[in-house]
């Protein structure tokens, strides 16, 4: 199932996912917001280190596989069963909020071409150590000031809000996978998103990504 139909029928989706598992298709998502970065550093002509990618990478799986594991937990506990031979498909429908991620990274690859070319230049220079932070400062300021600035507020406004808008629909994905595998009311649904949350954060700090 496509999983641009998250933006009108996310319930539909997260439950195809849920009991067609693909591991393959679901660490495509997982890398796919890695990917689309490093293709956006390349092509605006930033640096990159080999090594830190891959360690992005790395995080990426392992965060993925610490959300499934804490939805997974969460799960058994307010339904009060095992969920051991479900957890291919909880983590086949979490990877779903991976490739929401994805969509946000490319919406966010689109701000430099919106932006004064001005202030990306200066980012960039700075990044490869061809100008001073100083230097990358004042260029950015007086380009704030340009009208091709205000210009481009609007749609930079309109991406951070569409970023916005798929981070809460990624929530919504954790909901209804709660919500497909606990037979409870959407009270108790609410207290174990909320409790997964809470969880997801706790591993997330504890791991330090």
């Amino acid at each position: 199932m496509n999983p641009l139909h998250l933006f009108y029928k996310p319930g539909e989706v997260v439950k195809h996912y849920l009991e067609n598992p693909n591991l393959a298709r679901a660490l495509v998502f997982v890398l796919l917001p890695g990917i689309l970065s490093v293709l956006g550093l390349l092509v605006y002509g930033f640096n990159i280190s080999f090594f830190v990618e891959m360690f992005n990478f790395l995080a990426a799986i392992l965060s993925w596989i610490i959300a499934s594991i804490s939805i997974a937990l969460i799960i058994s506990l307010f339904a009060k069963k095992s969920v051991r031979t479900e957890f291919y498909g909880i983590a086949s429908a979490v990877s779903l909020t991976r490739f929401l991620g994805a969509v946000a990274v490319f919406l966010f690859l689109l701000v430099p071409v919106i932006l004064p070319e001005e202030i990306f230049s200066s980012v960039r220079d700075f990044h490869t150590g061809k100008i001073t932070l100083n230097e990358s400062v004042q260029v950015v300021g007086a380009s704030m000031d340009s009208e091709a600035f205000v210009s481009a507020l609007p749609a930079v406004s309109a991406i951070i809000l569409l970023v916005l808008i798929l981070a809460l629909i990624s929530v919504f994905v954790y909901y209804h996978i709660i919500s497909k595998k606990v037979n409870s009311n959407f009270f108790v649904h609410a207290i174990a998103l909320i409790c997964f949350l809470a969880l997801d954060l706790i591993f997330v700090r504890i791991i330090g990504f």
